[in-house]
């Protein structure tokens, strides 16, 4: 049999994947070696180095277990099969919650609470659920822990301040030192603002298919540093 069209038979289609957890997606799959059909022309160049050494394909066409980000049919729809809420992307993207781009231009405006996820904690779970090729129905995904809003732009303030000093080579005491984590005091879970979606479903399904559930290990401020990195060269802000 054709080594191709081996291939092309084992891979999992990505449709749509033009967003920063779509890209995360693709590049986790591949460093899973497993092969990876997509469209886009960007996924090759933005992952050159690591096809360079990996028996893994990215292929323009072919069928396969599919999963898509921009509501087109597959066997996963995200937003209908996978339903994710308050993702932290890398860049701005249709997943960055409109109060970050407050914050960036240094308004104050509030937002709900959240229960932030990192793109990377989200496109690790989903490449498990891929290479298994589960079909998901109405199965929720974000963080496990909720996240005032003041807390959020505590954190996101401090982030963003010392990284333009860090630009400027300008540094202050007061951005470089003593900041504690907002937000850590414990509270009953009865006291959330929010009620968070059920995540039982997901971490059934992930204990089964890695042993360790839904895990999210992405801390906070590692996930806002690596969005902002990504929002400096956006213009508006």
């Amino acid at each position: 049999m054709n080594s191709e069209l081996t291939a092309v038979n084992m891979a999992i289609q990505v449709i749509g994947a033009t967003c920063s957890l779509g890209e995360a997606v693709i590049d986790k799959l591949l460093m899973m070696d497993i092969d990876v059909i997509a469209k886009e022309e960007i996924h090759l160049s933005r992952n050159a180095d690591l096809l360079d050494y990996s028996t893994a394909d990215l292929l323009s066409e072919g069928s396969g277990f599919s999963i898509s980000f921009d509501d087109s049919d597959a066997d996963i729809v995200i937003g209908k099969d996978l339903i994710i809420h308050d993702l932290l992307p890398s860049r701005a993207d249709k997943w960055l919650a409109p109060e970050l781009i407050s914050w960036a231009k240094g308004e104050g405006t509030a937002g709900p609470p959240r229960y932030w996820l990192s793109v990377t904690d989200a496109a690790n779970a989903i490449a498990h659920i891929l290479k298994a090729e589960v079909k998901l129905d109405n199965v929720h995904m974000c963080g496990r822990r909720e996240w005032a809003s003041e807390d959020s732009k505590s954190e996101f303030d401090m982030l963003w301040q010392r990284t333009n000093q860090g630009i400027s080579g300008n540094f202050t005491a007061e951005v470089l030192f003593g900041h504690a984590i907002s937000g850590m005091e414990a509270k009953p879970i009865a006291d959330e603002v929010n009620q968070r979606p059920d995540l039982d479903p997901l971490h059934q399904l992930l204990l089964g298919l890695t042993g360790d559930g839904w895990r999210p290990l992405m801390p906070l401020r590692t996930a806002l540093m690596t969005l902002i990195a990504g929002l400096q060269g956006f213009r508006g802000i």
